[in-house]
């Protein structure tokens, strides 16, 4: 299909083209979205976290502890290599099949990887065998998560009163900031357990407890109805030869590469600060400066409260003022204000680390996170939007994936720890260039809204 074909077509995006939305499916789409952000994200952080405190020591006790520390950071990487084959898989089921079936597929995938892991007996008693099975789970949920995040936006988004969009679509992300406080708020709670309990089955709790918002999460969105956009694409596909597009994959790679790799370079930026800030930086903070883990636990979760908080306000925000400067704005704040939090790390004062980062949490990261769900939906026709959307978001993911790694890597480098947030600073110049391409390039086609 050409670009006219969609500039001429109800379905380009033009939301004052889109069908009325029911309130009460807009606010269930929302609240669905941000469970299984929640459980996205908290699945995420505890691996993470439990990456950084305490793997290393229960799956590759045999290595040294430089080593099994990278090497714990290596598994924690391995899923994000697998989030684009999740990305192209459910979303040729979002855009072709159903949206609903999509997103109830990722939740439950992701939820059961989660829990298995919880039981995976330490290398002691399986030997090498236990690390096998932590990244080929690793590998699962990592294609589950590949799904859900663009899922999870357009849920939310595409169910959205007319005109908010960018406070509705702001939800979805708030509630991967919702699991990661919930995350890292119960691994402060286990971190307290002696350390030989912690090592041996304390850790599992936080795996364990994830079936409870698997639960709850499905529970939500088998009530929830397709979204408005998707149900027109198919009955314009019905009615209409011409409107039905390709193979979304091919339709992706064919027409909206340029959108894709966009994506990719504006999120990258996000995504590598933000595992820098809620994983990376607890290793060096208690390994390297001496900052207590719990201490460290708490002080994450306070500012990652503050981005759930700040969210929607920016989400809003950018429905009255556009999303374009917000979004440039924000990314290169995030990106100086990381400057600040390593220099405060080194000080070891708990007030100034703190300080330094709420700001470049609640000024910074929820800028970007709070107003990119919109942003993307603005950008891609709805026939492609779960495909296109995902493999742009989880190509960056791959990057902010083996932020972590590549940060602990270049500690022993000539630049030492201020490499870390001299190569964010140059990600997030490339980000905030490539947000002003995206809505220069949607101007032109005139495929979707700018707002």
């Amino acid at each position: 299909m050409s670009n006219d074909v969609l500039r001429d077509s109800p379905l380009s995006g033009d939301v004052s083209q889109q069908p009325p939305q029911k309130p009460s499916q807009a606010k269930r789409a929302s609240f669905a979205a941000f469970m299984g952000s929640v459980l996205e994200y908290y699945d995420l952080v505890i691996y993470g976290t439990a990456s950084a405190l305490v793997f290393d020591r229960v799956f590759f006790p045999e290595s040294s502890s430089a080593l099994a520390l990278i090497l714990s950071f290596a598994t924690f990487a391995t899923g994000y290599l697998a989030r684009p084959v999740g990305a192209i898989i459910f979303g040729y089921i979002g855009d072709r099949i159903s949206r609903k079936t999509a997103i109830l597929l990722t939740l439950a995938m992701m939820g059961a990887a989660t829990v298995l892991m919880g039981v995976i007996p330490p290398y002691a008693a399986i030997g090498v065998a236990a690390p096998i099975i932590l990244v080929v789970l690793r590998i699962f949920q990592g294609i589950a998560i590949g799904g859900e995040l663009g899922g999870s936006i357009l849920i939310a988004t595409e169910h959205a009163p007319e005109g908010r969009r960018g406070l509705f679509g702001s939800f979805a992300t708030a509630g991967g900031q919702g699991g990661t406080v919930l995350a890292t708020g119960v691994f402060a709670v286990v971190s307290l357990m002696p350390a030989d309990q912690l090592e041996a089955w304390g850790w599992r709790i936080p795996f364990l407890a994830s079936a409870v918002i698997v639960l709850l999460g499905l529970l939500i969105r088998f009530g929830l109805e397709e979204t408005p956009d998707f149900v027109e694409t198919k009955k314009a596909e019905g009615e209409s030869p011409a409107a039905k597009p390709m193979n979304p994959i091919t339709y992706a790679f064919k027409n909206h590469l340029g959108t894709m790799v966009s994506i990719t370079l504006l999120m990258s930026a996000m995504f590598v600060i933000w595992y820098i800030l809620t994983v990376y930086s607890l290793s060096y903070a208690t390994a390297s400066a001496g900052v207590d883990r719990t201490t460290m636990l708490w002080v994450v979760t306070i500012a990652t409260a503050l981005v759930v908080v700040m969210n929607p306000v920016w989400g809003s925000l950018s429905d009255k003022i556009g999303r374009t400067h917000l979004m440039a704005a924000g990314i290169l704040a995030e990106a100086i204000f990381l400057f600040a939090y390593m220099a405060s790390i080194g000080t070891g004062n708990i007030l100034l680390i703190a300080l330094s980062l709420c700001a470049t949490a609640g000024l910074g990261h929820a800028v970007v996170n709070g107003v990119f769900p919109a942003f993307i939906v603005d950008n891609l026709p709805p026939q492609v939007r779960y495909t296109a959307g995902s493999l742009g978001l989880q190509a960056a993911s791959v990057l902010g994936g083996f932020g972590p790694l590549v940060a602990v890597s270049l500690e022993t480098s000539a630049l030492g720890i201020w490499a870390v947030p001299v190569i964010c600073i140059v990600l997030a110049v490339l980000g905030a260039i490539s947000a002003y391409r995206l809505t220069a390039s949607t101007r032109a086609t005139g495929t979707a809204p700018v707002a």
